[in-house]
């Protein structure tokens, strides 16, 4: 799957905004993927379709890109599906494709989420390729692929599927 400008036939309905403190309030924070799991909120932003009820939330990553340069980094976000959590737990990586974009001059980037494990609730499980190409639609728009026009899409490459009570007994690297 692939959530690419070229084939998109109308813009996203996605839109950056401050998460609500009705929101936060009514919550419970350790529901979110986040590589330690605290009672607090990982991010005060999130991108999100009102009508679809989608929300992607940043969760943090495993500090690797400062003390292993070079290294993979493990990301952890959380995707809000009718008010369900669903975890994403990535690694990432800009590819260059074809072409420059004419204004600025940049080269075109494909954002590319690989070796991605998504935990689902089990409701959810059969839903999985809809799952995916939301999430690649929202990080799209986390990634301010709309304003800078030189990102070209979002590659969601999912390495496992696992239902969200396994989360606790995952081991990511950290």
């Amino acid at each position: 799957m692939a959530y690419l400008v070229d084939d998109i036939r109308q813009p996203t309905a996605f839109v950056e905004e401050e998460i609500p403190q009705s929101f936060k309030d009514s919550f419970d924070p350790t529901r979110l993927y986040t590589p330690l799991g605290f009672r607090r909120w990982p991010d005060d932003r999130w991108v999100i379709d009102h009508a679809r009820k989608v929300a992607l939330i940043g969760g943090g990553t495993n500090s690797k890109a400062a003390s292993d340069e070079g290294g993979p980094v493990t990301c952890w976000d959380t995707l809000l599906l009718e008010g369900r959590p669903v975890g994403l737990v990535f690694h990432h990586c800009l590819e260059a494709v074809d072409g420059r974009d004419p204004k600025t001059g940049r080269v075109y980037e494909l954002i590319r989420l690989y070796d991605v494990h998504l935990y689902l609730p089990a409701e959810f499980y059969g839903r999985k390729d809809e799952i995916v190409s939301l999430a690649e639609e929202a990080y799209y728009v986390r990634r301010r692929g709309p304003k800078r026009v030189w990102v070209r899409g979002v590659v969601i490459q999912v390495a496992e599927a696992h239902l969200e009570t396994e989360y606790r007994s995952s081991r990511h690297a950290l």
